[in-house]
């Protein structure tokens, strides 16, 4: 399974947990676990992006801000620029 999956699976549990009718003294336990998990994850598939990234820049594949720059706006054409005016 990959990490995306379980992911997924650990989000569905916890939606279908919260209305299986279970006992307090069962779910409760079980949303502790369900989140541990999934922030676990998480941190997993973060790391393995990292090091991807990291990779990917020093196999000179990727500009090196790649991604973790973006400005709010994209650049403007360069026929829509606006001119000074003197």
């Amino acid at each position: 399974m990959t990490l995306d999956a379980l992911i997924m699976l650990a989000g569905a549990l916890v939606a279908l947990l919260s209305v299986a009718g279970f006992p307090p003294s069962i779910y409760k336990p079980m949303f502790f676990i369900l989140g541990f998990f999934t922030i676990a994850l998480g941190i997993v598939v973060r790391r393995k992006r990292g090091d991807w990234e990291t990779m990917m820049r020093q196999s000179g594949r990727a500009p090196r801000d790649a991604g973790l720059t973006r400005s709010p706006l994209p650049p403007m054409p360069a026929h829509e620029e606006e001119e000074e005016l003197v």
